[in-house]
């Protein structure tokens, strides 16, 4: 289940809420996320966490009981849905409290950003499972930490603690739900064009990024932000 919740300044709170399973993703979570994603009008920040103290312990593996030999591997839609989220336009961060685990933490690192509480802890498991894990996936956690981290998390299944997750790269900063909701109002005040078009420079998408580039020069946008620096006042940006 997706909680989808409206907060100020056009942040969009997105709550995984199974804390029977830790927050574990089924095929329904993940047409839920879908949706959201879908429906982006107004939102300048998209904030992802989980109820009750985890953020998401990965795939409910009590439904792989049932997977037949030919079916779709349920990891394909997991890397359909979360290249979604990362291609949203608006920053996309990861508030992680306790368990980030196996796609848990792939989730994580589909968002730009990823905020830990003291309780978070880190770990790819498909190694102690028998699970080879899907590449889109390892190059998704890899172009977060480096080939060599991610060769040492999933390879060994090792768990990583907040303050270890600082340290690799994997986590910006170690803070409470106070900080992160101020955080995400902080990214939720930039300019949508300017952060959608640098988003797609670190994609590596960039065809026709020359074009957009010389618009933003030229955008409402632009105008505004240069006028507020001058003026010395917080600039409103509208996203033209």
């Amino acid at each position: 289940m997706l909680r989808v919740d409206e907060l100020e300044g056009g942040v969009r709170l997105l709550t995984l809420d199974e804390p029977s399973r830790r927050n574990a993703l089924d095929a329904a979570t993940l047409d839920d996320l879908e949706r959201a994603l879908g429906d982006a009008k107004g939102v300048r920040c998209w904030l992802l966490r989980g109820a009750s103290g985890h953020f998401c312990s990965g795939w409910n593996l009590s439904s792989l009981e049932a997977l037949k030999p030919d079916a779709p591997l349920p990891d394909e839609r997991i890397g359909e849905v979360f290249d979604r989220l990362q291609r949203a336009d608006a920053p996309t961060v990861a508030f992680v409290e306790g368990s980030a685990f196996g796609a848990g933490f792939e989730l994580a690192c589909a968002c730009d950003f990823r905020v830990a509480a003291s309780t978070a802890v880190f770990c790819i498991p498909p190694a102690k499972l028998g699970i080879v894990y899907a590449p889109k996936g390892i190059a998704r956690v890899a172009s977060v930490i480096g080939q060599g981290r991610a060769r040492s998390m999933f390879l060994s299944a090792r768990r990583v603690s907040a303050e270890q997750a600082v340290a690799m790269g994997l986590a910006d900063e170690v803070c409470d739900e106070a900080r992160a909701l101020a955080f995400v109002a902080e990214l939720s005040l930039t300019a949508p064009l300017a952060v959608a078009g640098m988003k797609r420079i670190f994609r590596g998408e960039l065809e026709g990024i020359d074009d957009l580039r010389r618009q933003s020069f030229h955008s409402d946008d632009a105008r505004e932000g240069i006028t507020a620096l001058i003026e010395k006042r917080k600039p409103a940006f509208k996203g033209s």
